[in-house]
């Protein structure tokens, strides 16, 4: 008679349902709390934003291609600057309107920047820059209106997707291609999301590891709850795959930042 056996006549089902499945629970509560207590430490070492940007002006613009990109893959971005008294823009270059729901998706943006406190929001309606997975946007009047953003807010920080667009959308390389050939000034820092391989976008938390490995500027996000909720808020988008992309994707959690 093994071991186990003996312990399963000792003890009753209840204790032995605790014994078997609570290490596996305390596990997950372990690597949680040592995730917690790694990122914080990784705050204080990297050179991240706030060591970059001028103390006395910490306005950032964060641009991005369509409503629910802000909750979707920047989270952990704006959470982070946030908890480090940033002052949040956050640009959206189109209102979403591939199903002509354009105004309901105005309409859920401005209910999450609420619920993300972020208080400078400013949505482009344009012909030129409507929500499409084959158009190809004018990276020219992208500049423009970036550029006219940028000299009347005093911006000094900008933080954008990378040429992969993290799911190749051709909108988000459109934010990449327009921002990273931008005329700016020496003091104007850019940052771009990082795109990982698939593996790692869907990792969830374990990403971490990775993350803090081969990127300094590192954003955490612990809250799944705010990432569920951030999400939900984008009812019209809150179907069956993008549920499962708020648990298992490492944007909700992690972002690394690469600047350019």
């Amino acid at each position: 008679m093994g071991l186990l056996d003996i312990i399963e006549e000792i003890i009753d089902d209840d204790l032995l349902f605790i014994l078997k499945y609570g290490l596996i629970i305390s596990n997950f509560i372990t690597i949680f709390v040592l995730l917690y207590f790694k990122s914080k430490k990784q705050q204080d070492q990297k050179e991240v934003i706030i060591d970059i940007l001028e103390k006395e002006n910490k306005s950032v613009l964060l641009v991005t291609a369509h409503p629910d990109d802000e909750a979707m893959f920047f989270l952990p971005t704006i959470s982070y600057l946030q908890d480090n008294n940033y002052e949040i823009h956050l640009m959206c270059l189109s209102n979403g309107n591939a199903n002509k729901i354009g105004k309901i998706r105005e309409s859920e943006l401005e209910k999450c920047c609420q619920y993300l406190k972020i208080k400078k929001l400013t949505i482009i309606n344009d012909e030129d820059l409507q929500d499409s997975m084959t158009a190809t946007w004018p990276i020219e009047k992208i500049q423009k209106i970036v550029q006219k953003y940028i000299y009347e807010n005093n911006i000094k920080g900008i933080i954008t997707f990378d040429k992969h667009g993290i799911s190749g959308h051709l909108n988000h390389i459109a934010c990449y291609n327009a921002i990273s050939t931008m005329k700016r000034t020496e003091d104007l820092k850019v940052f771009v999301l990082e795109t990982t391989n698939i593996f790692r976008k869907y990792s969830s938390f374990l990403d971490f590891f990775v993350s803090s490995i081969l990127n300094d500027n590192l954003m955490v996000n612990l809250n799944m709850l705010k990432a569920w909720k951030s999400m939900q808020i984008h009812h019209s988008q809150f179907v069956w795959y993008r549920k499962l992309f708020v648990v298992f994707s490492r944007y909700a959690y992690i972002n690394t930042l690469i600047k350019i």
